[in-house]
């Protein structure tokens, strides 16, 4: 994945970037360096130009209004990610929660997909299939297929330490994975939307 120097760029980089002295160049290096913290790559995405790009990416990095704006870009990433952490827990426990009846009407036909609650558009149901089977007495299969929730629940607990050794990052990897791949399928589904 090649970066570009407008990715890095969000509206308000003129005020943290103002507010620690950083010129543009220095407030796109301290974006891409908080990517993959890597100095080198940071620098050459940043435009800088010079014959040792490693001495240079150093110097920057020891810069104090480049340390201060670093640090201060971490401890808003680190409040927002707090914020989201109680909408996050919330989220997994009405998918924990949710009950397959609330896809179905009382005399068991499944619902419009429109009418279903929001947990089953926007993660819980991994596919569905229609087909309907010609014949004397034309059947409609419906075929659904969910998400694993005792894998979720597992990987909900490893990430907030519950079970045995915390293997983190690995964890947060796949929980972000099946973040990822659940609001894909919600996305899907939406398009799909009658």
């Amino acid at each position: 994945m090649s970066m570009q120097t407008s990715d890095l760029v969000i509206p308000d980089v003129a005020l943290w970037a103002l507010r620690h002295r950083l010129t543009r160049q220095q407030a796109i290096f301290v974006e891409a360096y908080r990517q993959d913290f890597d100095p080198v790559k940071a620098l050459r995405i940043a435009g800088f130009a010079g014959r040792d790009k490693k001495a240079l990416a150093m110097k920057l990095l020891n810069q104090r209004n480049i340390q201060a704006a670093l640090k201060a870009r971490n401890e808003e990433l680190h409040c927002r990610a707090e914020e989201m952490r109680e909408e996050v827990l919330g989220w997994a426990a009405q998918m924990l929660k949710a009950d397959l009846s609330d896809i179905f009407d009382p005399h068991d036909r499944p619902r419009p997909v429109a009418e279903w609650p929001v947990v089953w558009r926007k993660g819980l149901v991994r596919s569905v299939k229609f087909q309907s089977k010609p014949g004397k007495d034309t059947k409609v299969v419906l075929e659904i297929k969910i998400r694993d929730r005792l894998r979720l629940l597992e990987l909900l607990m490893r990430h907030l330490g519950m079970l045995g050794p915390r293997i983190k990052r690995n964890e947060d990897k796949k929980l972000l994975a099946a973040a990822q791949a659940a609001q894909k399928n919600a996305d899907r589904m939406a398009l799909r939307k009658p």
